[in-house]
């Protein structure tokens, strides 16, 4: 009989390991690396106001309309928009020291769980005793919590997005949160490890749904802030192509430029059909988890796109820097490169860092970026109308 009650445990143990098999082992977004950059999610996920405002140009037609343009903008970035970016920034640091700890406290239950086991298996503890169900309590709390505390990082991430229904989105992620929560208290008021399996299947769907939730959000984000930048790159195309046409009048041979401006122009063009194929998949009913990965995958090709027209740009900025000359006039084309520039390196990251959603333990990582540099800094150059 003892011998068939310990089978029967150890049943329920392998359940509850398969089931929670979709906590996250390999740390989230949220890992802080120098060589890999800073909450790659987050770098993505952030309203980045003090950027968009100083860059963002509004007209294409000249120094003295782009300056007036950049200096009314400045004045309007009021102390509001700067103190929810300072509220923004600390909340995230909060949010990722809190997931770090959960995470660690997750793998340590793990561990004591699985010694547990053991020890059940070799018939040296009763799978009925107060250690045992005391260490799978433990065991679901911290997986619980751990879902939380991600949960919470996505919900804040939505907030400060800019898209349509970011609303609806983190009330549903805050939602997962209070289903989480009240499993908490049937693990506290659980009193055998029947009652515990019951909660861990309760846990799996909630998790299993907030993870779309996860990604789904992740995706939108992701595609707002490829469509920002594809909209600032097609106006700077606009100007690049009357620069180069001014140079070529000149009797510049500006053969080499035209080729790299309409390569520029391919990718740009690649990159925004590649997002509005995302977005129809976002935007559709009954969305399925293989749909959102063929979405992401547009994703991917999109900031791939992106990163080619951003070598592109640099190139071509490269070429112009030949055309300066010392009492030249500035024409703003700089600022708005640089604009460029600085966008998509909120977009693709820097340090060798890519878009990466929470990765479950089961292996389905969600990231989008091929994890390349591309890097831009601020020596780009001026570049000067040749007179």
């Amino acid at each position: 009989m003892k011998t068939s009650k310990n089978f029967q445990f150890l049943a329920y143990l392998t359940i509850m390991l398969i089931l929670l098999s979709i906590i996250p082992e390999v740390s989230f977004a949220a890992k802080d690396s120098s060589k890999h950059g800073k909450d790659n999610q987050d770098k993505y996920m952030r309203e980045d106001l003090r950027n968009s405002s100083n860059n963002e140009t509004g007209d294409t037609g000249g120094t003295g309309n782009f300056t007036a343009d950049k200096e009314r903008l400045q004045n309007n970035f009021s102390i509001k928009d700067r103190n929810r970016t300072s509220e923004q920034k600390q909340e995230k640091n909060q949010l990722r020291e809190e997931l770090q700890v959960n995470k660690q406290e997750y793998k340590e239950a793990k561990g004591e769980f699985l010694k547990i086991r053991n020890l059940v298996r070799a018939g040296k503890l009763d799978p009925n005793s107060k250690e045992t169900l005391n260490a799978t309590k433990l065991y679901l709390n911290s997986s619980i919590n751990y879902m939380i505390a991600h949960l919470s990082n996505v919900k804040s991430n939505v907030a400060y997005s800019n898209g349509n229904g970011t609303d609806e989105k983190a009330i549903a992620v805050a939602e997962k949160i209070k289903l989480l929560e009240a499993e908490k208290a049937k693990i506290a008021n659980a009193s055998s490890q029947e009652e515990l399996l019951v909660v861990i299947r309760s846990v799996s769907g909630v998790w299993n749904n907030a993870e779309k939730t996860s990604i789904e959000s992740a995706g939108q984000t992701v595609s707002e802030r490829i469509g920002e930048f594809i909209e600032k790159s097609e106006n700077l195309s606009k100007q690049l192509r009357t620069e180069v046409d001014d140079l070529n009048e000149t009797g510049v041979n500006t053969t080499d430029l035209d080729t790299k401006l309409a390569s520029y122009n391919f990718y740009i063009k690649s990159a925004k059909e590649n997002k509005e194929a995302a977005d129809a998949i976002y935007s559709g009913e009954n969305v399925t988890r293989k749909d959102m990965e063929k979405a992401n995958g547009y994703l991917r090709q999109s900031l791939s796109d992106i990163n080619s027209a951003n070598n592109i740009i640099r190139q071509i900025l490269n070429e112009l820097k030949e055309y300066e000359t010392e009492n030249s006039k500035e024409t703003g084309v700089d600022d708005n490169q640089k604009t460029a520039l600085n966008n998509t390196e909120n977009i693709t990251g820097t340090n060798n860092s890519s878009i990466i959603t929470d990765s479950p333990e089961s292996g389905k990582n969600v990231s989008y970026g091929n994890g390349k540099s591309h890097s831009s800094g601020n020596g780009a150059g001026t570049f000067t109308k040749k007179l």
